[in-house]
């Protein structure tokens, strides 16, 4: 499957979304399309910033998808709170807003390695992480067909990818 084809399938998906109303968290909204990607010229000065080269599937992704077009929305079920939140990190735009999580990942490395290495990875061979998404993380590693995503929440860090097209699926199709 292309990553054009997945962002077909995941956007004919996101017109079915029903938001809920009882639980806490973001949500993605009815209608949400992928923004347009970045050029190759982007993608060179990102990973400059980054410090590392990206695996080809990410710089792929990056040409696709640039983000969400609506802003994911949070409604507290225990008042009449609403929030909105651009989960979906766009770059170069939020090279800034997106430290934290490989902040967060480098503070409880002990578990992102764990993590990895339960799922076969060789965590001598990461260059770095990438945010993508919310707490979501791409590995990079120096074997650039590799691509996994993990989730990070202070410690409890899990594999939520072993590639980034499993990860997409996980992540978007399970509406």
């Amino acid at each position: 499957m292309t990553i054009n084809d997945l962002k077909y399938k995941i956007e004919k998906n996101f017109r079915k979304i029903k938001l809920q109303n009882d639980i806490y968290g973001f949500q993605i909204q009815p209608n949400t399309k992928f923004l347009k990607g970045i050029s190759r010229k982007e993608i060179d000065k990102l990973e400059i910033l980054f410090g590392f080269v990206f695996p080809k599937i990410y710089h792929e992704i990056l040409l696709v998808i640039g983000g969400f077009d609506i802003k994911e929305i949070s409604i507290d079920p225990d008042g009449d709170e609403i929030k909105f939140n651009d989960c979906f990190y766009q770059y170069p735009r939020d090279i800034e807003k997106s430290k934290w999580l490989v902040e967060e990942i480098n503070e409880n490395k002990i578990y992102a390695e764990s993590a990895l290495c339960e799922s076969g990875f060789d965590v001598s061979k990461i260059v770095g992480y990438v945010p993508i998404y919310s707490h979501r993380a791409l590995v990079v590693f120096e074997n650039k067909n590799l691509s996994p995503v993990i989730s990070a929440w202070g410690s409890d860090i899990i594999v939520y990818g072993n590639n980034l097209e499993e990860y997409l699926k996980n992540e978007f199709l399970r509406y």
